[in-house]
């Protein structure tokens, strides 16, 4: 992926989030966050109301993420 600045500052965060190598990236994330979760979950019980959200940074320029809410939430 090879795109400028500019280019980057004008495309919607949803279109960004569904290029390839940032999908993936978000998927690395998400599933990363799934175990943390399990695992304060599993410590503190789901009083904690966890919610999550996976980021990436696109250099300097933009960031792209997914929020989930935690169970019940």
């Amino acid at each position: 992926m090879n795109l400028s600045g500019e280019s980057l500052r004008e495309q919607p965060r949803e279109a960004l989030a569904a290029l390839p190598v940032v999908a993936s990236a978000l998927d690395t994330a998400e599933a990363q966050l799934a175990r943390h979760r399990l695992g304060l979950e599993q410590a503190y019980g789901e009083r904690l109301r966890l919610h999550t959200h996976a980021v990436v940074a696109l250099g300097f320029e933009r960031l792209v993420w997914r929020s989930s809410p935690g169970p019940g939430a």
